[in-house]
């Protein structure tokens, strides 16, 4: 997370680091472009360890069955960073 802030100001880090921690307590909702850089994984890999249970389910974006549209709650990627080798998702947590 430390190599996201490189380059800013102390103040530019500060604002950053209080925007993603009022992101991760209102529970936001991010696109998988996103996810795949702040955990430092293939979009591939990603779904990899979603159908493997290993990493967070995304939520659709629409109510349309065929909807492609998906995005991941930023709580959940971030409890996945905290400890991704012993992330075990439950079969209700969100959907594919």
């Amino acid at each position: 997370m430390d190599d996201i802030f490189k380059g800013l100001t102390l103040k530019a880090t500060f604002e950053a680091q209080v925007a993603a921690a009022l992101m991760i307590q209102s529970n936001a909702l991010i696109p998988i472009k996103l996810a795949v850089r702040l955990c430092g994984i293939s979009r591939q890999e990603i779904d990899r360890r979603v159908h493997n249970g290993t990493f967070p389910k995304p939520t659709k974006l629409s109510d349309r069955r065929k909807a492609t549209r998906k995005a991941f709650y930023l709580k959940d990627i971030h409890d996945w960073i905290k400890n991704p080798h012993m992330y075990r998702h439950s079969e209700h947590d969100g959907e594919i």
